[in-house]
């Protein structure tokens, strides 16, 4: 279960660092449970707005109906009032990205791009914490391989 005192000081508290991102996601999701994705929303300020959005049920690549994902974001982030959006993947198992991770990762960065979403950052969620996803991170790239 979160920790409200956490998430009580992390709603108002804007999120400015990668280290920031990853505490925020840290604070939402403690630990992995199965395959999905949130979608969380930064204002203009960085403060994070009150909705997370969790996608589960994803095909297990990216197919055709990533650019319904990325309107469906696009659509929320107008309705919020949105700056930028944050994507946690949550999977269990070791921190390295399997190559159909990657796949998700770039067409999500693709799709909302043009949708005309910031995307602040994506972060993994593993069996040993969360950390952001690079894409010059050697350790991350290495384990895709």
């Amino acid at each position: 279960m979160p920790d409200t005192d956490v998430l009580d000081r992390l709603e108002r508290t804007a999120v400015r660092t990668d280290d920031d991102v990853v505490d925020l996601v840290v604070a939402l999701l403690e630990r992995p449970v199965r395959r999905q994705c949130w979608v969380l929303f930064l204002a203009p300020r960085g403060v994070p707005i009150q909705l997370v959005v969790p996608i589960a049920d994803l095909p297990y690549q990216p197919d055709d109906h990533v650019d319904d994902f990325g309107a469906l974001v696009a659509d929320l982030v107008e309705q919020v009032d949105a700056a930028d959006v944050v994507l946690a993947w949550e999977r269990p198992g070791t921190r390295g990205l399997s190559p159909v991770d990657w796949e998700w990762v770039d067409a999500m960065a693709c799709v909302l791009d043009e949708h005309h979403v910031r995307l602040r950052g994506q972060v993994v969620v593993h069996d040993g914490g969360a950390s952001m996803v690079e894409l010059d991170d050697d350790e991350v790239t290495a384990a895709a391989a």
